[in-house]
């Protein structure tokens, strides 16, 4: 009976519907680099042992959120409502012993835009950690495999730290694709400026207006995360200075890109218009050649008496002659004018 109701599928209306919770994961971490994962019981049941250095990590999307934020954390009514705001930017505030802080995150999710940055919200105190996000987050990914692994943070400020540099670390990793990409389209600009994709540059030129819209208030929030709390160590506070210094470093890097991407998309635009007047001039040429000719053709087409040549059995043959050497005429004054 047992096998029987295991095989059933998902879809299955006989199958267990699934539990949807706020809850995705916690850790107690033993001191040493790794951590023991703990499900909802057993949470529960440690949480409130002031020896224990605990991570808990929420979904807020779903409604239970409330339970482990309220019920389980205490937390008061201000660090709520600063953790579930619905549009954040990178921020630091401090209540009481606890911090409140808001990162962002490169996107690695599947078919997601690398500038699509997705929010961390974080309450940090001496032995509690507690992260929420909307939609998962890469760096917390790699965070819980070094713990797993048994080579990851020995304290919540270490924890804090580690969050803090793989999130550097991977905007490290965009700033160098995009640099590289734009380096692929100013080497196409010099060797053939048509195969610059100009909607491939628009592009470039968005994620890094929205790298520089969040990752400039970010450096400012790690910046002055490292200058306090009291109870953060010495080492985790260098280690939240350096995470800052490569982000500065980043966001210099975003400006001098918009520079260069800004002037490769002028080049663009320069050359595509040089290359449209060149062609206008052309057809200009081409319109003044005929113009003489048109005239002529027209008037001899008019359905009237007297037409000269009506009778000449030469007289087609004359006609082309002359316009011919009427052509040839007014491409040799344009020629003379040096007009092409």
């Amino acid at each position: 009976m047992e096998a029987t109701r295991n095989s059933l599928p998902p879809s299955s209306p006989d199958a267990p519907p699934e539990k949807i919770s706020a809850f995705v994961t916690a850790y107690q971490l033993n001191g040493t680099g790794g951590g023991r994962i703990l499900d909802d019981t057993q949470l529960h049941a440690v949480w409130h042992s002031e020896e224990a250095a605990l991570w808990l990590h929420l979904d807020f999307r779903h409604d239970d959120v409330m339970t482990y934020l309220h019920s389980l954390a205490e937390l008061d009514e201000a660090v709520i409502e600063a953790l579930l705001e619905e549009d954040t930017r990178p921020r630091v505030a401090r209540f009481g012993r606890g911090v409140v802080t808001t990162l962002r995150g490169i996107n690695f999710n599947p078919g997601a835009a690398r500038d699509d940055l997705i929010s961390l919200r974080v309450w940090m105190t001496p032995k509690r950690l507690i992260t929420l996000r909307r939609r998962p987050l890469h760096a917390v990914s790699v965070v819980r495999e070094r713990i797993d692994s048994g080579d990851g943070a020995e304290s919540i400020p270490d924890l804090t730290a580690w969050l803090t540099e793989t999130l550097v670390d991977q905007v490290g990793d965009v700033t160098h694709q995009l640099d590289g990409r734009l380096a692929e389209l100013e080497e196409a600009q010099l060797n053939d400026p048509e195969d610059v994709d100009s909607d491939d540059l628009t592009r470039i030129r968005r994620s890094l207006i929205n790298l520089r819209r969040f990752m400039g208030p970010q450096r400012d929030c790690l910046a002055q995360l490292a200058q306090g709390p009291l109870w953060l160590d010495e080492e985790t506070k260098v280690s939240l200075r350096e995470s800052a210094n490569q982000l500065s470093r980043y966001t210099e890097d975003f400006n001098a890109m918009q520079e260069r991407a800004h002037i490769l998309q002028e080049q663009y635009w320069s050359e595509h218009n040089e290359q449209l007047n060149e062609r206008m001039y052309m057809l200009a040429i081409v319109t003044t050649v005929f113009l003489p000719l048109s005239f002529l053709t027209g008037l001899l087409g008019i359905n009237v008496g007297g037409i000269p040549g009506a009778e000449n059995p030469y007289a087609f043959t004359i006609f082309i002659a002359l316009t011919l050497a009427i052509g040839i005429a007014v491409m040799a004054l344009l020629k003379r004018k040096h007009w092409w």
